[in-house]
């Protein structure tokens, strides 16, 4: 995780993932919503998984409880168009990324567990993994 590019991804705010991926990433970046249920009452679990010239480069599950959204982002959440960091920004929303755990994998991936927070309240958990090998695979083809 020496590399300076992972160090920049890991540090961007709520809802610069892909965009900044976009603007270093030679290729497409999509962010696709891969699967969204309801799990039980208001709870809410999403996975997605973005990509970067078709190879998989960050997967998430997501965890929300519906009730403490507004309509307007629950409304997009449920479309499964994009991704949470971008209906945040959309809805004028600042939130911030708490950390729970970063850790390196043997398996050269980055795992990251997190809270979106705003206004002291928890809107999203998330557990990430990033593939490093995909990842710098993208950012070395230039």
């Amino acid at each position: 995780m020496q590399d300076s590019f992972v160090s920049s991804l890991l540090d961007l705010p709520v809802g610069q993932i892909e965009t900044f991926l976009k603007q270093k990433l030679q290729g497409e970046v999509h962010l696709e919503v891969v699967e969204q249920n309801r799990i039980s009452g208001t709870n809410f679990v999403r996975k997605i998984v973005i990509t970067a010239n078709n190879l998989p480069v960050i997967r998430a599950t997501v965890s929300f409880d519906s009730s403490k959204l507004s309509e307007p982002i629950l409304s997009e959440l449920l479309r499964k168009n994009k991704g949470i960091g971008s209906i945040l920004t959309q809805n004028n929303i600042t939130a911030q990324r708490n950390v729970v755990s970063l850790e390196t994998g043997r398996d050269d991936t980055v795992k990251r567990n997190y809270k979106i927070i705003t206004n002291d309240t928890v809107l999203f958990y998330v557990s990430e993994e990033i593939l490093l090998a995909n990842l710098l695979a993208n950012k070395n083809r230039r």
